[in-house]
């Protein structure tokens, strides 16, 4: 499942930058936002949190520390998957093997 999601992560960081030059900002800025989505939607809420009012308990009441751990092991996990993919496509569009759009 990884592999498509960075093949779908390439496809948008492609679009993104274009030749016109992208700035740094907006490259991290798509890394980072594919990584949040991939993170937190792989988080597994346990069966002894309630929904209303929203209380799973400690440390913060709505997120515990297990969902905490899963939550900081999954952006590590996407950071680095789709940190790697913007790099590869950076090489690959710098050697001419996939061209950048137009701006």
């Amino acid at each position: 499942m990884g592999s498509l999601m960075a093949g779908l992560f390439a496809i948008v960081y492609r679009y993104t930058i274009r030749m016109d030059g992208a700035r740094d900002q907006l490259k991290q800025g798509v890394v980072g936002a594919f990584t949040l989505t991939r993170a937190l939607g792989r988080v597994t809420v346990p069966a002894s949190c309630s929904s209303v009012p929203l209380y799973c308990g400690e440390p913060l009441g709505y997120l515990d520390w297990n969902m905490l751990t899963q939550i900081g092991v999954n952006v590590v996990e996407s950071g680095i998957m789709f940190a790697a993919t913007a790099a590869a496509m950076d090489v690959c569009m710098n050697k001419g093997w996939i061209k950048k759009f137009p701006g």
